[in-house]
């Protein structure tokens, strides 16, 4: 009479190495960690594909051109060569979105560009941190005493006393 654990010795049985291979946690086989590199391209790309989305929508500022004109921008100011670089900067580009940008062209000659600049920069005050509110303010109290137009002087007033 054959019992069921002689039908069991008859099948093929893995030995107690294979069973341990077979686990997570085997000892004898080695454990390679898990590399991440798949993640970090899959991020790598996501992240290309992302700049590549904003300098679609940004138009002519999403340019590495745009990222030359605001560095050459910032290495004439406070030169004899600011006002040129800013006019062409101004005429190729128009107002940058940029917050330190815009404080920069603050030192702009004409009335009517620094008017549209202290809006531009009203209307972003409220977003921004603290400290950069403060700066905001001490470049408005400059620009309040020593502007040369009393349009921009008393804009700046204005303004000052909003934020």
């Amino acid at each position: 009479m054959t019992s069921p654990r002689d039908d069991d010795d008859d099948r093929e049985k893995p030995s107690w190495r294979e069973i341990d291979k077979l686990r997570d946690g085997s000892r004898h086989a080695r454990q390679e960690p898990k590399s991440r590199e798949p993640k970090r391209k899959q991020e790598k790309k996501r992240q290309e594909a992302l700049r590549q989305a904003e300098a679609l929508f940004s138009g002519k500022r999403g340019l590495p051109e745009y990222r030359a004109a605001l560095q050459a921008l910032e290495n004439v100011h406070g030169t004899a060569k600011f006002t040129a670089a800013a006019r062409k900067f101004l005429a190729e580009y128009g107002l940058p979105e940029e917050w330190g940008v815009l404080i920069m062209l603050l030192d702009f000659p004409e009335v009517e560009v620094v008017q549209e600049i202290l809006a531009r920069l009203a209307a972003l005050a409220p977003g921004r941190s603290r400290v950069e509110q403060q700066g905001l303010k001490g470049k408005l109290r400059v620009i309040s005493l020593s502007a040369g137009s009393p349009e921009v002087k008393k804009t700046a007033q204005e303004l000052l006393g909003r934020i």
